[in-house]
């Protein structure tokens, strides 16, 4: 856990501000909420512009008319044709999924709880730290502070690694996982959240390898993001 605070104290000067920066990383920031890509369709659509342009979120959007004119089938049926869009993003996946258990729809055994994404949540400052991981090779970090990495350069195979690195770390402890029922940052300690097509579990107080996974994938953003400078 010391490792991980020493990289997060270095953020400062390697990342850059967001608007309303006093929000990124709260509770209700949706910013924070979509890295665990869970949301209802309704939920998640309010907080998307969509242009008309074909997709998951257009299929998802689709989908949400079909169930409000009684037509479940269609909609479901729009769902799960978004899985076959070619490079779907680990995230518009794990939310068609989201969609389709809304619709009562299970994955089948064998891909259900395959780990394809990790949330940690760490304690910093006044508050949560917030890092995510994806099997497509993005990242996302979020600091209380108001600074933040977005990272989409998903041919990045170093940053892949480290991504995949950081999910396996935490693949062997999912037998301390709970479901995870709310997207409220913990009340106390640290947390790491397992992004399967089931839906998101949770283990408490994760244990040290995990978090120097994470400290692995973060000094090597910081290391990017200062190059690209």
């Amino acid at each position: 856990m010391r490792l991980f605070a020493f990289l997060l104290a270095l953020l400062p000067c390697t990342t850059k501000a967001i608007p309303d920066s006093g929000k990124l990383g709260s509770e209700s920031d949706p910013i924070r909420q979509a890295l665990f890509a869970s949301q209802s369709m309704k939920d998640l659509l309010a907080h998307v512009q969509l242009n008309g342009a074909p997709g998951a979120f257009q299929k998802i959007a689709d989908a949400h008319k079909a169930v409000n004119t009684g037509n479940k089938p269609e909609a479901i049926s729009l769902l799960r044709s978004g899985l076959a869009l070619p490079q779907l993003e680990t995230r518009e996946q794990l939310w068609l999924w989201s969609a389709l258990r809304e619709l009562g729809e299970k994955p089948d055994a064998r891909a259900a709880y395959e780990v394809v994404g990790v949330v940690i949540e760490m304690p910093s400052g006044d508050g949560y730290d917030t890092l995510a991981a994806y099997q497509d090779g993005s990242a996302r970090y979020l600091n209380f502070s108001g600074k933040a990495i977005f990272w989409d350069k998903k041919e990045d195979t170093g940053i892949r690694a480290l991504c995949q690195g950081f999910i396996d770390s935490a693949i062997p402890f999912g037998n301390r996982a709970q479901p995870r029922t709310s997207l409220s940052l913990p009340k106390s300690g640290g947390q790491v959240t397992l992004l399967t097509r089931s839906g998101n579990y949770v283990i408490k107080n994760p244990p040290q390898s995990v978090i120097n996974a994470g400290a692995g994938l973060m000094m090597e953003l910081i290391k990017r993001t200062t190059e690209s400078k």
